[in-house]
């Protein structure tokens, strides 16, 4: 195996360790496995296809958060917008 490959399985490892927590593997319990199954071809692409379903989900999760923020940002825009119309009306009164 390559020590680009074996990188990967590792950096994700770091960067996962709550999911493989929820999954009953230690990090290095994946990377061994990840080994494993990297020398077969349905394996490598089985590995392939779980890293990347994980980069989705992560990102799923990055756009959800900041969905969120546009959000708070739009309510305080309305709230600029009222307490604007409110002073406008104020002199025009």
């Amino acid at each position: 195996m390559s020590d680009r490959l074996e990188n990967i399985f590792i950096n994700f490892a770091n960067s996962q360790e709550e999911l493989l927590s929820q999954m009953n593997l230690s990090k290095e319990e994946f990377v061994e496995n990840a080994k494993k199954w990297s020398q077969t071809e349905d394996g490598k692409l089985e590995i392939q296809k779980f890293i990347l379903n994980q980069e989705i989900d992560d990102l799923k999760s990055e756009i959800a958060e900041i969905e969120k923020n546009i959000a708070k940002k739009e309510e305080s825009i309305k709230e600029i917008d009222a307490e604007l119309a409110k002073l406008s009306g104020d002199n025009n009164g």
